[in-house]
């Protein structure tokens, strides 16, 4: 193959890799202030980046030879399998941001549940702090 051509799709993968680095980056943002609406947004970003890579990515197997016979294009690959590395770790991250943000969700609605189910009602003192009354409650109060 043409070296050039090699070189090029190697430059397009890397960007649509950086691009997908930034959206993983955003997406963290999101996760860590909990902004569900802007992380669908952001979630339909990182789709359409990732049908991108993957149609990129079907160009690269005819271009492995030019990759071991091109010093600059094979370190130039190499610092994409870096990047995907990179990927990689920070997908890894945002996945547990999801699911310690789903545990404390799940956390929540057990305790309602659990006070809602038991009958007790739930005050609040002068600071503010709950007081959990032993008593059922018979009615809800807005």
């Amino acid at each position: 193959m043409n070296n050039q051509h090699s070189d090029r799709v190697i430059t397009e993968l890397q960007n649509c890799i950086n691009t997908f680095l930034d959206q993983l980056s955003a997406e963290r943002e999101l996760l860590l202030i909990g902004n569900a609406s802007d992380l669908n947004n952001i979630t339909l970003q990182k789709q359409d980046t990732i049908t991108q890579l993957s149609l990129l990515e079907s160009q690269i197997p005819p271009l492995l030879s030019d990759f071991e016979n091109d010093q600059s294009l094979k370190l130039k690959w190499q610092q994409t399998v870096n990047l995907l590395k990179t990927c990689q770790q920070m997908n890894v991250e945002n996945s547990s941001l999801v699911n310690n943000r789903l545990k404390q969700t799940t956390n929540t609605l057990h305790q309602l549940h659990s006070l809602f189910d038991t009958g007790h009602s739930v005050t609040y003192s002068e600071d503010g702090s709950q007081i959990i009354s032993s008593e059922p409650n018979r009615s809800v109060h807005a």
